[in-house]
């Protein structure tokens, strides 16, 4: 990522709408029957950020294991003030040090676009082979290619994902796909006018070392709580078998079959 984007994503991920639906999007959907996992669970952040993300998935899981390994040496350090008793490390996603066998959940929320496909698919074969039979891999990825921007500059996109790749990559690693769809289904028009000028500015070229991504704008505390509102009854909708054509992100679930 640009310098200073780690700080801004600590800083917001707390309380930003897009991060709070997602971790909304992860929990209703494992708090289904079909997708629900074993009590005290074993989990793996696989690219934990600066650590927002361990943060609820120990509050949501109470796991017996919880791991997180980011590249980024930064990332970890915030991460480490955000969650104590968690095995946090440095290690990159394609070529992961994995520290526990049979893991009964892989998380991996928008970080597989930073290298791509193709280049982590060897990392996260291992990732899927620390799985026990059965267990689940929860992924969120940017959707649409059109739609890179000066944000996916910022923070580095490599690949904007279609639902076929989404689908695509499960199968190359040996996974059921549970559940796929994209999300901010309802919000898309508006995230695609607001992405417009960015679009325009990446593909012009230009400076783009002075691009920044879109946490740099943080909204009201009103709009920031309907945006939220929103992405709620998405996730519930999503949570009771919905799945939705279009959308700025893409989230699946695999099973390890």
């Amino acid at each position: 990522m640009r310098p200073g984007e780690h700080e801004v994503m600590a800083r917001v991920e707390a309380d930003h709408w897009w991060y709070l639906g997602l971790r909304d999007a992860v929990a209703r959907s494992l708090g289904t029957t079909r997708l629900a996992v074993p009590p005290h669970p074993k989990v793996l952040d696989a690219g934990c950020g600066t650590g927002e993300n361990l943060k609820f998935l120990n509050g949501l899981l109470r796991p017996s294991y919880l791991g997180g390994f980011d590249s980024d040496e930064e990332a970890l350090v915030m991460a480490r003030k955000k969650i104590e008793g968690v095995d946090v490390y440095q290690s990159d996603i394609c070529d992961p040090v994995i520290h526990v066998d049979d893991l009964d959940l892989l998380v991996s929320l928008d970080v597989i676009y930073i290298p791509g496909a193709e280049r982590s698919l060897n990392g996260l074969r291992r990732l899927v082979a620390s799985l026990r039979r059965g267990g689940l891999f929860v992924l969120n990825l940017p959707a649409h290619p059109w739609l890179y921007s000066e944000h996916d500059v910022a923070v580095h996109t490599s690949q904007r994902f279609t639902s076929r790749e989404v689908a695509s990559l499960l199968d190359a690693l040996g996974l059921s796909a549970e559940l796929l769809t994209h999300r901010l289904f309802f919000l898309f028009p508006a995230v695609v006018l607001s992405r417009l000028p960015g679009i325009w500015r990446a593909r012009r070229g230009g400076d783009l070392w002075a691009a920044r991504s879109d946490l740099h704008t943080m909204p009201g505390r009103r709009l920031n709580r309907l945006l939220f509102g929103i992405l709620r009854a998405e996730n519930e909708l999503i949570a009771r078998g919905a799945r939705f054509p279009w959308g700025s992100s893409l989230f699946a679930i695999g099973r390890k079959v």
